[in-house]
Formats: structure tokens, C-alpha cells, sequence
């Protein structure tokens, strides 16, 4: 089979989105594991892999795959990809791994469908584009500080810290006590003395008197269990009465 130049462009095409989906997808499944939910980058990661293998299969195709697919399908992927992680970022505040990376996708997938059509466009089309793209990159950046460098998630480390503790997961990487250890934050107190009143029963019921002692000093520099809602003493102490001390 004769390939022609504009062929053998599209291969080499659809073999860069491809590598950059599966690139991208693994990044994220890696460094879910640093996560309070991990599942949700990771099954972003998973998807974005999954399209990236596709990717390498088209690429081995006889018949070229369209032009405008690739692009088009990152492009879309970015869009929904970037909505549903600005929801965890504002809203549930249980992920900051998806908005940045389906920003890229975004950005890339936009800048490659108007990259074909360039030469089609009148004058005011392209300096629309231009400042659009800009617009784009702009906003990637935005999201890239936003959640990367400065994103935090204390409220998604205590909510993950009273799973594991429900699952009976207390020691360990990702054990309650870890979870509990990361959930504070400097502007909001009383995530911290949640966290400072779970961890202190945590190792008063496993009879770790020093331990205990530490987090409870810590609870009373910000006022005691008094300074924590009742209703949240109560889930902690359930979840502990599931659990027999070592």
C-alpha cells in the first residue's frame, strides 16, 4: 500500500494525541495515590489510557482515521473533563488532579482543530481564534495554580479518614490516622480540631497514652471538644466501637 504525504502526516498525528492521552492517563493514575479519594483521577487516568491504547491500535490501521477525530474527541474529553473537575475543586473539594489535566486536553485538542482550519479563515476568524487560544492557555495556567500549587483538600482528608476508620483501615499509608494527620488547614481551625479529636480518640482507644497526649494538647490549644461539633465526636466513637483495640 502506497502512503501518500498527507497520510503519513495524519499517522504521525494521531500517534502524538495517542501518546499524550496514555502519557497523561498514567501521570494521573500515579499520583492519585496522593489523593484523599484517589478513585476519581483514577478512573480518569483509566479512561484516558484506555483512549490512548485505542489511539496506538488506530495507528497501526490501514485507513487513516479522520483528520479532525482525534482533536475533536480530546477536545470534548477536555471540556467535560475540566467542568467535572472544577466541581470537585469547588464543590466537594475531593480532587485537584482532573481540572488541570483535562485542561491540557483541552487546550491541545482546541489548538489542533484550529491549526487545520487556519488557512480557511478570513482575518477576523484567525485573530478570533488567537484570542481565544490565549484565553485558553491562560485559563490552564489559572487551574494549574489553582489546584496543584496551592489546592488543598482538608475537609476531603478528614471525610476520607472516617471511611477508612468505618472500614477498619487505622494503620498505614492510607490508614485513618494518616488521613486525619493531613486534614488541617491554616485558614480554617476547625477542620484541624476535627482532625486533633479524631486522632486523640483514635489513640485513646488503642491505649497510646503518648500519642494521645499529643493530640489532645492540640485539641485544647483550640479550645477542647468543646470546639468540635457533637455530631462528629459521635461518628468517631461509633466507627471505634466497631473496632477491638490491639
Amino acid at each position: 500500500m502506497i502512503f501518500t504525504r498527507a497520510s503519513i502526516e495524519a499517522k504521525h498525528m494521531t500517534l502524538l494525541y495517542s501518546g499524550l492521552t496514555l502519557v497523561l492517563g498514567l501521570i494521573l493514575i500515579w499520583m492519585s495515590r496522593s489523593q484523599p479519594f484517589p478513585e476519581h483521577s483514577q478512573n480518569f487516568g483509566l479512561l484516558l489510557s484506555i483512549l490512548g491504547a485505542l489511539g496506538f491500535l488506530a495507528h497501526q490501521a490501514e485507513r487513516d482515521v479522520g483528520p479532525t477525530i482525534e482533536p475533536l474527541i480530546i477536545t470534548l474529553l477536555g471540556g467535560i473533563g475540566v467542568i467535572v473537575g472544577l466541581i470537585h475543586v469547588v464543590r466537594t473539594r475531593m480532587d485537584v488532579l482532573i481540572a488541570p489535566s483535562s485542561g491540557l486536553l483541552l487546550t491541545v485538542g482546541a489548538i489542533s482543530l484550529f491549526a487545520k482550519e487556519w488557512q480557511n479563515l478570513t482575518n477576523f476568524e484567525q485573530i478570533s481564534s488567537f484570542v481565544l487560544i490565549s484565553i485558553l492557555i491562560l485559563l490552564n495556567i489559572y487551574l494549574v495554580f489553582r489546584t496543584l500549587l496551592i489546592g488543598k483538600l482538608p475537609l476531603a482528608w478528614s471525610q476520607s479518614g472516617l471511611r477508612q476508620l468505618r472500614r477498619g483501615v487505622i494503620f498505614g499509608e492510607r490508614g485513618a490516622i494518616s488521613c486525619f494527620e493531613k486534614a488541617w488547614d491554616v485558614d480554617e481551625e476547625h477542620l484541624n480540631a476535627m482532625a486533633y479529636s479524631a486522632l486523640y480518640l483514635i489513640h485513646s482507644h488503642f491505649g497510646n497514652e503518648k500519642d494521645t497526649e499529643i493530640w489532645n494538647q492540640r485539641l485544647l490549644e483550640l479550645g477542647g471538644k468543646e470546639s468540635v461539633d457533637n455530631a462528629w465526636i459521635i461518628e468517631i466513637e461509633e466507627a471505634l466501637s466497631n473496632i477491638e483495640p490491639q
